[in-house]
């Protein structure tokens, strides 16, 4: 899976053009046309002391802590053997992720969640789906406010969800079965919608509303910057943030409603690799693998979408091998 997400990244550059549906690509605004009373708000918003990396060529997960801007390694680990897919992270630090691999260690196909100190505290095993097309094949994960666990299983072609750690022996409910593709999933803060991508075409995703406890409704595709979306994120809005394929520096933000891109400093040169939020949306953490540093932007007074280009309220340092992240 990892060979294939990252050659169809690739590809992406190339088609974006044609693939791009509601996504498009405004004029850039000065930064300095951001409204004074925003930045002032979040400049007074907490700063991030907490990150964490997932290298995607190691499997390697890394939870690093911040003061002064400054990022020291707290704790490194490598769940299951070099096969760890997806990173979700939640506001107690802990730190969720996805294992597929016969015989691997805590399992051969679960969510494993660790501490922010690289123990590991539970295992989500993933269920046998009746009908499926084949065995669980786990690419992704993402947490909710009230620690629910969404998982994107492509062996099986589903997404499914798992109401918290205090139910471990708890079978998932079913999102979406027998959905083509499926292979990377968002779910918003409130979990009231699941975004899931597979279904809809080349870099789209589709939502899916909760109507009922337990029973979603699917809604229509949309497109985002990116193959899928592992290493983005989702606001309770449905506004998405990802990299954006073959260009540098910039972040795709896409929503049913429209889309809009803003750029990062290190022009021509950053290498984007993932995008996190804070609890409530108002700073995106934007990773640059090129500098191995983290930009915070604050949210525009009109929004992500309709405020233009947002302002860098901090910029983080001293990361190593900055990828896929994930924020408390």
């Amino acid at each position: 899976m990892q060979p294939i997400y990252r050659r169809c990244r690739m590809l992406l550059a190339c088609l974006l053009a044609s693939c791009t549906g509601h996504w498009t690509q405004p004029q850039v605004m000065p930064a300095t046309r951001v409204a004074a009373p925003s930045l002032a708000k979040h400049r007074r918003a907490a700063p991030l002391t907490e990150l964490a990396n997932l290298d995607y060529s190691s499997g390697t997960i890394t939870v690093f802590t911040i003061q002064n801007n400054k990022a020291t390694v707290k704790a490194q680990f490598t769940p299951g053997g070099g096969y760890a897919q997806g990173i979700a992270m939640d506001r107690h630090g802990l730190i969720y992720t996805t294992i597929s691999a016969p015989g691997s260690n805590p399992c051969a196909a679960c969510v494993a969640v660790f501490t922010d100190s690289g123990k590991p505290v539970a295992q989500l095993p993933a269920p046998i789906l009746p009908g499926a097309p084949g065995a669980p094949s786990l690419t992704d994960v993402s947490v909710d406010a009230q620690h629910n666990v969404y998982v994107s299983d492509y062996g099986q072609q589903a997404v499914y969800f798992y109401s918290g750690l205090e139910r471990t022996g708890a079978a998932p409910t079913v999102i979406v079965q027998q959905s083509q593709n499926a292979a990377s999933v968002l779910a918003t803060p409130s979990g009231a919608n699941v975004l899931v991508s597979g279904g809809c075409g080349f870099a789209s995703v589709r939502p899916y509303t909760r109507v009922t406890r337990g029973h979603y409704q699917q809604g229509s595709c949309f497109g985002i910057g990116t193959i899928a979306l592992i290493g983005g994120a989702v606001d309770e809005a449905l506004e998405t943030f990802t990299p954006v394929d073959g260009v540098f520096g910039a972040v795709s933000v896409s929503s049913p409603k429209g889309g809009t891109i803003f750029y990062t400093p290190d022009l021509p040169y950053a290498s984007i690799s993932g995008v996190a939020l804070n609890h409530d949306a108002s700073v995106a953490y934007v990773a640059n693998a090129h500098k191995q540093c983290v930009y915070a932007f604050a949210r525009p007074a009109k929004g992500w979408l309709l405020g233009g280009q947002p302002m860098v309220v901090a910029t983080y340092k001293g990361f190593k091998n900055l990828d896929i992240i994930a924020a408390p």
